[in-house]
């Protein structure tokens, strides 16, 4: 017999019963109403609907199954979608299934080219292509996310302002371009702000409530848990950690990327190393000579460590966290050791707080928006149900 409930109680009895299927199957009807409280003839008509949306399987009904009973499963691969890390030395493809798993990366340099525009119709050809490796059908795309550096609007899919280390990046309405392409939902995230979901949905930031993720790449940015919620700020500007001043001559003298990432980031400590070696170094380089005794990179890695040490303690004097993560491509270099007994000195009991590095890195960036994507895409699909994304 049919069961009819509103529409509200229905919707939600049906989220219930298909998280816990995702969650928990395979698992049978009633072990269904067991566990949620939903009487199993309700369960039996959600669990019909969710079948015929092709959500769920029943395992009896799958030829390629010899397993009886009437278990019923997540169709976690009935569809899949596809996320973007753009950073400003590599892009990095990720395909998603529907349970938030990672099926298959692709790495590649990042385009050198001079208008938006080329950048875009470049990244396009990629995707497509990284589809067709993948032997996944397109008509099977269910989503595009991308996590990009600068000031994003998630709710339009704009990029307000972007990085100075891609081309044009500013006023970009990326949603709108790769819906146009391929009219499946496009999620657009700052980087670091979809590294923190992807550090909270599967790294270490799992089960904390408040914690700041800091990332030391070619740019400097950071992106905030607190008290359950990621902030976002009223123009979604949260976090952008590499304006802050820690001088007083600092505040007359403008600069576009900012003072604080101009010493803390890659490209200011490789700019730096330019203007004392006069010759190009890397970031990595910077610090293999400071190890080796060089006092001139010594002198360039010990401003680096007490400018990021005094940019934590104004973060910790702030906020308050549990835990700071760092992460990116400098911090494969950095001691630990010395940054955190920087910080040390000035912490206490209430406001000390644990500095780790990120053994996710940039698969934090795909995982989180990759998250991001699915929920956009299937609002009932729950991955982090006790944390506010949005």
């Amino acid at each position: 017999m049919e069961v009819h409930l509103p529409s509200t109680i229905r919707r939600m009895n049906k989220e219930i019963v298909l998280n816990t299927i995702k969650d928990m199957g395979p698992i049978a009807r009633t072990e269904i109403a067991k566990q949620t409280g939903i009487t199993k003839a309700t369960v039996s008509d959600i669990v019909k609907t969710l079948i015929e949306e092709k959500l769920i399987y029943d395992e009896k009904d799958d030829a390629d199954l010899s397993k009886r009973g009437t278990r019923l499963h997540f169709a976690k691969h009935a569809a899949f979608g596809i996320a973007v890390d753009l950073g400003g030395t590599t892009l990095h493809f990720g395909l998603f299934n529907l349970a938030g798993e990672c099926t298959a990366k692709h790495t590649v340099a990042t385009y050198q080219h001079q208008t938006s525009q080329e950048f875009l119709e470049h990244m396009t050809a990629d995707i497509k292509e990284f589809i067709k490796q993948s032997g996944q059908p397109e008509t099977r795309l269910a989503f595009i996310s991308i996590a990009t550096p600068g000031i994003v609007d998630p709710s339009s899919g704009m990029v307000l302002e972007g990085s100075p280390n891609l081309p044009e990046w500013k006023n970009i309405d990326l949603g709108r371009y790769f819906h146009n392409v391929f009219h499946v939902p496009v999620t657009v995230e700052n980087d670091v702000r979809a590294a923190l979901v992807g550090e909270m949905y599967a790294g270490a930031l799992q089960d904390l409530n408040s914690a700041v993720l800091i990332g030391i790449g070619t740019g400097l940015g950071s992106a905030i848990l607190i008290d359950g919620k990621v902030i976002r700020g009223a123009r979604n500007a949260a976090g952008e950690i590499g304006y802050m001043l820690f001088q007083q001559h600092q505040l007359y003298a403008p600069s576009g990327k900012g003072h604080f990432e101009i010493i803390c980031s890659g490209s200011g400590l490789e700019a730096a190393a330019h203007g004392m070696f006069h010759k190009d170094l890397t970031a990595q380089e910077v610090f293999e000579m400071a190890l080796q005794g060089d006092i001139q990179a010594r002198h360039l890695v010990s401003r680096f460590e007490e400018h990021l040490a005094m940019g934590i303690l104004n973060i910790i004097s702030l906020l308050n966290p549990e835990k700071i993560l760092l992460m990116g491509g400098v911090t494969e270099s950095l001691s630990l050791q010395s940054l955190t007994a920087k910080v040390g000195l000035h912490t206490s009991n209430v406001t000390n707080v644990a500095i780790e590095i990120s053994t996710l890195q940039h698969q934090s960036a795909l995982q989180g928006i990759a998250i991001l994507g699915l929920k956009q895409a299937y609002p009932s699909l729950q991955y982090m149900k006790d944390k506010q994304l949005y």
